[in-house]
């Protein structure tokens, strides 16, 4: 598991260290930074799955699209990036510079540079293509690759997903990443045929069903957010295109169309969630979209449960129901505090009396947190104060 970002002169951050754990939980204002650190992990992410080539990392692929060099390098701060990664005994770090600064698509990798325990940092300049995935030479120790494995299979949704289509695409890859729905939602679909009778990972299993199977779980875990949901999926003929049908009570089946966003928006978390590998990464922005404060409540208690069966979860939210719903989960006991980070992102400080660009406020075993800064959830408060008179 990755347990720590490292960002430097990436667009808003001169440095960021960020503590990573099995949920992490980003909040905050807009445009204070929360997209640009899920952007430098989905960047490392995109390279190393897509292979690089001649020692460059491009900036636009399936995962990110982020324009030229000087869209991300910090104003100011010279023309070298770092991004990293880490865990308890391994670090590594790529430092990144601009092939063409305003014209290219690319960052070249200047040197990599790795370390564990306590051993002397290696330093690796690049001078010949890197062989394995793009990211490292062939020869990289195995800490380093285990460290990056992780990196592969990131699986990233995006705010923006298909929603309500009447039917969906099947995967180009002959060897997709497995349980990648697309940043969009768009093969949810699809994995959801591929497996509805295989079975979930027990540790993912709804209270209420016996079964294991993912169709059966897919329906309980939906009757959450909605109650009564269901969902089925089956090949168009001898196509590529699958069919998705949704119904709610037992009622006939229908097009996605005819249900709403809510399910539709909630469909490839749902799939994703259930179907990933323990050791996988989930990214995934604003996984209250379209849904009703139960339904996000409970998306946070689901997110909660897939983070503890081992399955690391990513989100950027601006719903203090989903916090919630992860607060209920470690409440309850489904997930443990230690397996929980909730990162608050300031707008980025001009002068020291500003509050710190991110703060991380604690949980306990009681869901309770240790801090609340100004602007953390705490909007209704504000306005319902100013209605009653009392600010």
């Amino acid at each position: 598991m990755i347990e720590r970002l490292i960002i430097h002169n990436f667009k808003c951050f001169e440095a960021l260290s960020l503590p990573l754990a099995p949920l992490t939980l980003m909040t905050g204002f807009n445009a204070a930074g929360k997209s640009t650190a899920l952007q430098a992990l989905l960047l490392l992410a995109q390279s190393i799955r897509e292979g690089g080539a001649n020692q460059l990392l491009s900036l636009n692929g399936s995962l990110v699209r982020l324009g030229t060099p000087g869209d991300v390098i910090l104003e100011g701060s010279g023309t070298e990036i770092k991004l990293g990664i880490g865990n308890a005994n391994t670090r590594i770090d790529w430092i990144l510079t601009p092939k063409d600064r305003l014209g290219g698509h690319a960052l070249a990798i200047k040197r990599i540079e790795w370390q564990t325990g306590f051993k002397q940092r290696v330093v690796v300049p690049v001078d010949h293509e890197l062989e394995l995935n793009g990211l490292l030479p062939k020869d990289a120790p195995e800490f380093v690759q285990k460290l990056c494995a992780g990196l592969k299979e990131t699986i990233f949704l995006s705010a923006v997903r298909v929603g309500a289509e009447d039917v969906f695409p099947s995967p180009d890859e002959s060897e997709p990443v497995w349980a990648d729905v697309g940043s969009q939602g768009d093969y949810a679909a699809w994995w959801f045929e591929r497996g509805l009778d295989e079975d979930v990972d027990p540790l993912r299993l709804h209270s209420s069903e016996i079964s294991p199977i993912l169709r059966r779980q897919f329906n309980a875990w939906a009757d959450e957010l909605f109650p009564g949901a269901q969902a089925n999926a089956q090949h168009l003929g001898s196509s590529r295109l699958i069919q998705l049908e949704l119904r709610n009570d037992e009622n006939e089946w229908r097009k996605p169309t005819n249900i709403g966003y809510g399910l539709s928006y909630a469909f490839p978390i749902l799939v994703a969630g259930l179907l990933a590998k323990p050791g996988q990464i989930l990214v995934i922005d604003s996984p209250e979209a379209h849904l009703h404060p139960m339904g996000q409540s409970k998306m946070g208690f689901f997110l909660g449960v897939l983070a503890a069966s081992g399955v690391q979860i990513l989100i950027e939210t601006h719903s203090d129901h989903v916090l919630n719903g992860v607060r209920l989960a470690i409440n309850q006991g489904k997930l443990l505090p230690t397996q929980a980070a909730i990162h608050f992102f300031n707008p980025r400080p001009r002068s020291s009396d500003e509050a710190a660009h991110v703060m991380s406020p604690q949980i306990d075993k009681n869901g309770n947190l240790s801090e609340w800064p100004s602007g953390f959830f705490d909007q209704a408060e504000k306005d319902l104060s100013t209605l009653a008179g009392w600010s």
